[in-house]
């Protein structure tokens, strides 16, 4: 794995809705790899908007 660089350029290969949240697979071009995990509670509230016909 070449890691020279010290900013990665990650890209989000998938991402899949989980019981506690979202979890990400990352990869840069380097060919590190991370997993990245949002936690249910800390998304924004979604509000649904009516349309008037």
């Amino acid at each position: 794995m070449h890691t020279e660089h010290t900013t990665h350029t990650w890209t989000t290969h998938s991402t899949h809705d989980t019981s506690e949240g979202l979890v990400g697979y990352q990869g840069c071009r380097c060919g590190a790899q991370r997993i990245v995990t949002v936690p249910t509670q800390s998304f924004a509230p979604v509000a649904e908007v009516a349309h008037r016909a």
